[in-house]
């Protein structure tokens, strides 16, 4: 069974502190030059070698408000402002998929490549379109197809086993039932059995005649 597998796959994004000009009432109290540092979103959009950087802060707002007017995935939106924040306290919020990092059908070289690339995933690498497979190489086409085949077998499997664990449950619902039905039946022979075994009850007798009570 082949799965079909989603289209669109978020844009790859980094955050980088960048030097841009002097902070001017900064460096006027330090009496030296500040540098104002920003923060900024490094854009790469799936599929693509081209990259984009913008201030993060305002970027983060614009897909926001796109959003809102349903221009821009609302999904994607939350997710570039949690990982924002992760990132500000030192941490990195993973991206959904599997890792091509731990991806066994790769080399250790195809999946440093990948992931430069900001092809971090499976599914990302799966729905690469044509016009991105050069970017990663002579082996593009030969990776995204081994990505699409590995998610397809992957769901396959998943229900596969689905219908194996309800296939169990079945058979044990059934081996329930018919220890029931055979516990029933032993105790009714076993009553069956003390009944045959049990001597006869006596009857009242014959009632005395007029004679007998007159003797």
């Amino acid at each position: 069974m082949s799965i079909g597998i989603a289209k669109e796959r978020p844009p790859f994004v980094q955050f980088e502190e960048r030097e841009m000009g002097f902070n001017e009432e900064a460096s006027k109290t330090a009496g030296r030059p500040i540098p104002r540092v920003v923060t900024l979103a490094c854009i790469t959009p799936h599929g693509s070698k081209d990259r984009f950087e913008k201030v993060a802060d305002e970027w983060l707002k614009q897909i926001r408000e796109q959003a809102l007017r349903a221009q821009y995935p609302l999904e994607w939106a939350n997710y570039f402002q949690a990982a924002y924040d992760e990132w500000k306290k030192g941490n990195e919020l993973p991206r959904e998929g599997t890792p091509v990092r731990t991806w066994p059908a790769v080399t250790k070289e195809q999946g440093v490549r990948l992931q430069a690339l900001g092809l971090t995933t499976i599914e990302d690498l799966a729905q690469t379109p044509d016009g991105g497979l050069g970017v990663i190489g002579p082996d593009g086409r030969y990776l995204r197809d081994l990505a699409k085949s590995w998610i397809n077998e992957s769901k396959d499997k998943g229900i596969n086993a689905k219908a194996l664990a309800d296939a169990n449950a079945r058979i044990t619902e059934q081996d329930r039932q018919l220890a029931d039905m055979r516990q029933s039946i032993t105790e009714l022979k076993a009553e069956l059995a003390a009944q045959v075994a049990a001597p006869p009850k006596r009857g009242p007798g014959r009632p005395r005649s007029i004679m007998e009570e007159g003797s």
